[in-house]
């Protein structure tokens, strides 16, 4: 499945069909092919566009710098680097993306399609934090190249010393000249081959390098379309190492022809004004947040500055990547609604890593939809839709499967449906991946019997897919399962905080700890003031969930351990828990 380019770098694209993306077969271009056919058919149509804080030779500088490139210009700049890793790689070999939060990224991730190599999509090392998790992935992924900047060449540098493989050349993005994209061919590839390494967030263990293939990759590609367009700009600050950010601020937007505008993940932290400001300015049609960047907005932006906005254009807020709260969707459409939000864009999703991201999504226009469900049925593994009170718990369904993917809520031990009752979400379709890079084990784990089995409970209701929480973290008392993000959203209905929920073992049952992570002020407070804060914890999670809480700890902000997308692991504060590092 092989075409040479002509000099000018545009072919006609290859194709492949697909049949299980509906009723009839659907045919599929590859991502590469679709940006070149881009590039010839509208290349001064705008690609993307980066906003905001820039780094010059490894500091940080904060200035109003805006880059855009058009179709033709990234289009360049890919094969240009895709031609230098053509002369440095062999086909198949797999490259280490180290790159800030840029168009450098996106050139980088295009570039390694380009050239017929395996990306590992990562981020540039900070030389003041941690290069755990990162060495930990290159060493398991062993990257026979690396693309980086000019921009973080030293702390690159550091984090690849003492490495314990032979990672090969590093190529600065910024640096390829734009002639060479004149000695770039197309490479032989096919829809199985592996197109890169997704890594997970290693939220209830070690991350693991998912095989997204280039028929992955298309068919998830389709499936947003189907979903969001017609659309013509997103705006995005999702990190692009993270499976949203990749799909939905690279390959999707690209592979619809759309312009695409980036904010650093820091930019959107330290100002959420910013992503809002975006939206705003360049009429954006769809956006992507997890649900925390939702609670972030409420308490960082003010009405003031709700009121110079203008979000009347957006006609889908998608929300993933950790569980939905009914709570915060409505205290976000409330807080800017006077900015003209549409109280039907939001759109709650499902979805993970092993999947190519997309499983289920609401339908648009539809607005978040919330049940109430009887909290002890729960418990016991039965769905009971109840009147929202004291003890029903709110939760928000994330839709209906995208085109070609069906969604099991199956018995974990069996494997039979548990119709009406909780049961582990299966997952099935063109997007699902095949495997773990060199992890037989768990793949045959994770991957059984022609499903992905997630590892998260769940179930339908009215058609829509619910999701409860993490097998792994559930917490087991007298025989029930208590899913802790109900009881996180308990205690922080007591206190502005952010609560984990963590269960140890205990004589003759688990017991449940509580950690809260606060601002200075509460970590202040009088011993008294504290001993009441932790009472009234104890007490609202017993009427609620009839639950004894065993310990109230309040640590820090920044002190639990979070994965690089910002989910808190919480097998990481049980093991810390445990050895006495927030109390007893």
């Amino acid at each position: 499945m092989s075409i040479d380019a002509p000099r000018t770098g545009h072919a006609a694209p290859e194709c492949f069909a697909l049949p299980a993306l509906g009723p009839r077969p659907v045919v599929l271009e590859y991502l590469a092919d679709t940006v070149r056919r881009t590039a010839a058919e509208r290349g001064e149509a705008p690609a993307l566009t980066v906003l905001g804080d820039r780094r010059v030779r490894g500091r940080a500088r904060r200035t109003d710098t805006v880059v855009t490139l058009t179709y033709a210009e990234l289009d360049l700049r890919a094969r240009a680097l895709a031609a230098e890793l053509q002369a440095t790689c062999p086909p198949g070999t797999r490259v280490a993306v180290l790159c800030p939060h840029d168009e450098h990224y996106v050139v980088a991730f295009l570039g390694c399609l380009y050239a017929g190599v395996i990306a590992v999509p990562l981020y540039a090392p900070e030389l003041f934090r941690s290069q755990t998790r990162l060495r930990s992935v290159l060493r398991d992924s062993t990257p026979g190249c690396v693309l980086t900047t000019s921009a973080v060449r030293s702390a690159v540098r550091t984090a690849l010393s003492g490495a314990a493989w032979q990672h090969g050349p590093v190529l600065h993005v910024d640096e390829v000249p734009s002639h060479r994209a004149e000695k770039w061919r197309r490479p032989p590839v096919a829809p199985e081959d592996v197109a890169y390494l997704q890594y997970t967030s290693g939220s209830t263990g070690a991350p693991a390098g998912v095989r997204v293939t280039h028929a992955n990759l298309s068919a998830t590609a389709y499936q947003m379309r189907s979903r969001f367009m017609p659309a013509r700009t997103a705006v995005s600050w999702v990190p692009l190492f993270h499976d949203m950010g990749l799909i939905c601020a690279i390959a999707s937007p690209l592979g619809a022809g759309m312009h695409m505008v980036h904010l650093s993940p820091m930019s959107f932290l330290h100002r959420p004004y910013r992503w809002l400001r975006a939206l705003s300015d360049y009429r954006a049609d769809w956006t992507v947040t997890p649900n925390f960047g939702l609670t972030h907005c409420v308490r960082r932006v003010d009405a003031e500055e709700a009121a110079t906005l203008d979000l009347s254009g957006l006609r889908a807020l998608a929300i993933g990547g950790e569980p939905v709260h009914a709570g915060s969707v409505s205290a976000f459409v409330e807080a800017f609604a006077v900015a003209g939000l549409d109280p039907r864009s939001p759109v709650p999703c499902y979805g993970l890593a092993e999947a190519t991201l997309s499983v289920t999504m609401t339908p648009n226009g539809t607005g978040a939809v919330a049940g109430s469900f009887d909290r002890a049925a729960l418990t016991a593994g039965a769905v009971r839709p109840v009147p929202h009170g004291p003890d029903a718990v709110r939760l928000v369904s994330n839709g209906t499967p995208v085109p070609g993917v069906t969604v099991r809520i199956a018995d974990p031990a069996t494997g039979a449906e548990t119709p009406g009752r909780v049961g582990e979400i299966w997952v099935n379709g063109p997007t699902r991946t095949d495997g773990y890079w060199q992890a037989p084990e768990r793949t045959a784990r994770v991957y059984a019997d022609g499903w992905l089995r997630t590892g998260d409970w769940g179930f339908r209701h009215d058609g829509g897919l619910y999701v409860v929480g993490r097998m792994d973290d559930v917490i087991i008392v007298r025989g029930r399962n208590h899913y802790p993000e109900d009881i996180e959203a308990t205690v922080e209905s007591v206190a502005p905080v952010a609560a984990t929920a963590i269960g140890v073992e205990g004589d003759p049952t688990a017991r449940l700890i509580v950690l809260m992570e606060a601002d200075a002020a509460m970590t202040a407070l009088p011993a008294p003031d504290r001993e009441a804060l932790a009472e009234r914890i104890r007490q609202t999670v017993s009427r609620q969930h009839g639950l004894a809480v065993h310990d109230v700890v309040v640590v820090r902000g920044g002190t639990l351990p979070r994965t690089t997308s910002g989910k808190i692991q919480r097998r990481l504060c049980r093991e810390r828990y445990l050895a006495g590092a927030y109390g007893t």
